[in-house]
């Protein structure tokens, strides 16, 4: 039975270690806390292990726990500026599509933390709203509410970004 549990724990681990890590990324916009908050997603999944009795649910149950440990890196770490030598990349020396992409991550940091769970969990996990409702732990009308404010803010915030006029 032992042993099960951690062949169980590896799968997870190896499909979804990358998904855990841009979950983090995304929310917390600091590399070095979303790693950090990866580690902690898996130690208390592995903790947790017996409670994933369907492994089918297994990419939206690990991540429901990255999103909780993001919500408490959050709330109990003080929320410091990055500087500028902080950040992995130097936006200056990067391409125009990786300019974008760092505006909008960075966009999105911005966004309240509850529109900021449900567009991450859509727009780059790729979860239907029904799962980010089992996620969140909130009704599905509510997720699509979060969803449509959270593109409305984000294309108020980046209009002059993007604009093509």
């Amino acid at each position: 039975m032992r042993r099960n549990k951690y062949e169980k724990f590896e799968r997870i681990y190896s499909d979804y270690k990358d998904t855990v890590l841009k979950i983090s990324y995304i929310y917390l916009q600091d590399y070095h806390l979303a790693e950090d908050a990866a580690s902690e997603t898996f130690c208390k999944a592995l903790e947790k292990i017996g409670s994933l009795k369907d492994e089918k649910k297994a990419k939206s149950w690990v991540s429901k726990i990255c999103v909780n440990v993001c919500r408490d890196i959050l709330r109990h770490k003080s929320r410091r500026e990055i500087s500028a030598g902080d950040k992995a990349l130097d936006k200056k020396a990067t391409s125009p599509d990786l300019d974008n992409a760092l505006t909008v991550t960075e966009a999105i940091g911005k966004l309240p933390e509850d529109i900021r769970e449900a567009v991450i969990l859509f727009y780059f996990q790729q979860f239907k709203q029904r799962e980010i409702a089992e996620i969140l732990k909130i009704p599905e009308k509510d997720v699509a509410y979060r969803i449509r404010k959270g593109k409305n803010l984000l294309r108020e915030m980046l209009k002059e970004e993007f604009s093509y006029d």
